[in-house]
């Protein structure tokens, strides 16, 4: 445990134990009588659990943000207040549990007509599944360097807060946040070991990234009323360190001599490595013109400044220097180093609100932003690749390998230009009883300039690349709804959604194929349905609600083809999602209630490459895509007596959309099948105590990866609350 960690861990113990026996007698006696009730303050909740998984455990962490087959405990919650210098109020705030990396703590001191000043620290943990792809053809599976990876995230941070009456209210606060770790990754490397006899390489071979940051952020606000206007002035710089890395191998699995070189093994070490310097400072303005009449208006202008630097560097294990020696060396294996170069970017945002109401029962609010964004970047690296070994021939220049060439420098540089446009105009009628309409329109426009350009080193692979467009972007979104109340037991509400998105792209010049059109046209139709029937008080009461969502997007798409005339516009693909469920809530005793949600959503994508057989393939690369998945929840609560509760409840998942299309492609789709169960008991020990105990179930089934995502878990919790 670090330093860090473990005082967090002290802090918050000793702050319980001295709530703790803040609650206790000082020896005097206080008369009391049942009438009177205390109430309680604060409160301290001890937890205990664990884990028990089969199968993937790693899997089973990332899902469900759990540590598993290991003991975990600590204070679950804490709650502490008190006063100081009469009317001063002294609180902390917090929870941390030891093996889980789940700390949490925050103190405040605050004087009523001066101020607070607060202080925290929070950290947490996300865990990764290291595993790759799997591949049906030959069941090929490649375990993963670090089967079990994890990120912890954390920020310390400090803030003051001025409140003098008649005084602009200031706060200052500045943080320290923390990302450190590793991850997977869903760039992978590749194999031929997939007994295809063409075109047997498959990219399915797990890779992870090293991720190393930091960011430090100091923000300052002041808010003052002036009349009926509020004035808020602000600023915020913030500095942040990168030092990540993505790490991939090439060849997996072909180890000499079984597979002598070409196509052995070797690893990718890519590094990023970003001195980034943020400023931000912005201007807002509330006037209240009228109790019908508001307006609002906002400026902020932002300037970023960033030093990048990296390499790619390919050895015999991962995080090799270049230069040394690499036996299984491919031609073409690509690389840099020495990567150096700065970014600048200018944002400038101005928006406009109104909200007006001219009628009691309606409501207009008109919106406008204007934002103008200014990219420029420059970057230099060297180049490197590998060429084909020559006689004679040795262990560190062995036949049908290669060695590393000359690197050749490179240069880079880009500049992006953009204005945008948003409009939005809201209206909500309510003038007819029982009856609600709206109405919502949002505008948008885009025009901007993009140039890139690359220096050509085509004797190390890398060619020259050149881009000069002109892009433009028309958005309109419009939705209008309705909701009625025909009665007290039941409420209907329908819902229309049109969403256009048009992408036009001038090109000047290009060495690659580029989109140079794009056309998005979205419709989505909903309703909803809530009911309460009446029924024999004998049974309780019942709530229905139902609802459908239907949703239709049609793509078109026309590609710019270099030296070419532009390929024909076609439907490059259509979606039409389903959704339908239904939740039910029965309380047929007033002890007692069941609930259930169903929900089923059919969902599929066409595309005409589904007609197109890449030579020497005989079926479709691409081919239409389904999404289906079946979602149940249910539960059952029941009070057994006035100090004890019982509650249940159970899950059900399954999608069935596996593809095997491993002969052309890496198969894709979800097939996968999930159940949960879990009980709860509480039970009310005494005035001031409370214990909960629950018992967790999850059996997790996936096909796409060949059963190697699988994995069953038994959990068990145990809180106590003190309350004093």
């Amino acid at each position: 445990m670090s330093a860090s960690r473990f005082l967090v861990l002290v802090c918050a113990g000793s702050f319980a134990i001295t709530a703790v026996r803040a609650g206790e007698s000082d020896g005097k006696t206080t008369p009391t009588t049942e009438e009177q009730t205390e109430e309680y303050k604060n409160w301290i909740e001890l937890a205990i659990g664990g884990v028990i998984t089969s199968g993937d455990r790693a899997q089973f962490e990332q899902e469900h943000r759990l540590p598993g087959d290991q003991v975990y405990g600590g204070i679950q919650d804490l709650h502490f207040e008190g006063t100081f210098d009469k009317n001063g109020v002294f609180s902390v705030d917090g929870h941390a549990l030891w093996d889980f990396n789940d700390y949490d703590i925050t103190v405040q001191l605050a004087k009523p007509n001066l101020g607070y000043i607060k202080a925290g620290y929070t950290e947490f943990r996300s865990w990764y599944d290291g595993n790759g792809g799997f591949f049906p053809h030959n069941d090929v599976f490649f375990s993963p360097t670090f089967p079990e990876m994890h990120i912890d995230r954390g920020e310390a941070w400090i803030e003051l807060g001025l409140r003098v009456p008649d005084w602009p209210e200031i706060t200052i606060r500045y943080t320290h946040e923390f990302r450190d770790g590793q991850k997977d990754s869903t760039i992978w490397g590749d194999t031929n070991l997939t007994g295809l006899p063409v075109n047997p390489t498959r990219k399915i071979v797990p890779a992870f990234r090293d991720i190393d940051e930091t960011r430090d952020i100091f923000a300052f606000d002041a808010l003052k009323t002036f009349g009926n206007t509020d004035v808020n002035l602000g600023m915020r710089y913030e500095h942040s360190t990168i030092d990540d890395s993505l790490n991939l191998e090439r060849g997996a699995g072909q180890l000499p001599p079984v597979v002598p070189p070409p196509g052995a093994q070797r690893f990718i070490t890519q590094r990023d490595i970003n001195d980034l310097d943020l400023f931000s400072g912005h201007a807002i303005t509330e006037t209240r013109i009228s109790d019908r009449l508001w307006f609002t208006a906002g400026y902020s202008y932002t300037t970023l400044s960033s030093d990048i630097g990296g390499s790619r560097v390919v050895g015999t294990h991962f995080d090799a220097e270049f230069g040394e020696p690499v036996p299984t060396l491919q031609p073409f294996d690509h690389g840099f180093i020495n990567l150096a170069g700065i970014s600048q970017v200018a944002e400038h945002i101005f928006n406009a609100n109104v909200l007006w109401m001219p009628l009691k029962d309606l409501s207009v609010l008109t919106a406008f932003r204007y934002t103008h964004d200014d990219r420029e970047s420059d970057s230099t690296f060297l180049a490197t690749d590998a060429f084909i070994n020559l006689p004679p021939f040795t262990p560190n220049n062995p036949e049908g390998g290669a060695h590393p060439t000359t690197p050749v420098p490179v240069a880079a540089n880009a500049s992006v230009d953009y204005n945008r446009f948003g409009q939005r105009l809201e209206l909500r009628y309510t003038g007819i009883d029982n009856w609600l309409f709206y109405f919502e329109g949002d505008w948008e426009e885009e025009f901007g300039t993009r140039i890139e350009h690359q220096s050509a080193a085509e004797e190390v692979g890398f060619e020259l690349l050149d881009l000069n467009e002109d892009n433009s972007l028309l958005a309109q979104k419009y939705v209008a709804g309705v909701n009625w109340y025909p009665m007290m037991r039941l409420n209907i509400s329908a819902q229309y959604f049109h969403k256009i998105a048009s992408y036009d792209n001038t090109i000047h010049s290009a060495i690659h194929q580029r989109m140079l059109n794009e056309d998005w046209n979205t419709d989505d139709l909903n309703f909803r349905i809530t009911f309460r029937p009446k029924i024999p008080a004998c049974l309780g009461t019942l709530a229905l609600v139902t609802r459908y969502d239907f949703v239709h997007t049609s793509i078109n798409s026309q590609w710019f083809v270099p030296e070419s005339e532009p390929l024909n516009e076609v439907e490059s693909g259509e979606i039409k999602q389903h959704v339908i469920s239904e939740a039910v809530t029965w309380n047929p005793l007033a002890r007692f209630f069941l609930q259930a949600n169903v929900s089923y959503v059919l969902n599929q994508t066409d595309t005409p490459a589904n007609n197109i057989d890449l030579v020497p393939n005989t079926s479709p690369t691409v081919v239409n895509f389904r999404n289906d998945y079946w979602t149940v929840t249910s539960g059952v609560g029941y009070i057994i007596d006035d100090k004890t509760d019982f509650y249940t409840d159970f899950s059900f998942y399954c999608a069935n959309d596996h593809f095997k299309n491993a002969g052309v492609a890496v198969p894709y789709g979800l097939g996968a099948t999930e159940y949960t169960a879990s009980a709860t008991i509480t039970r009310q020990l005494a005035k001031q105590m409370r214990l909960l105990l629950r018992y967790g179930y999850v059996d997790y089934r996936d096909v796409t990866s060949g059963g190697h995502n699988n994995y069953q878990a038994h959990s068990l919790y145990s809180g106590l609350q003190v309350r004093f």
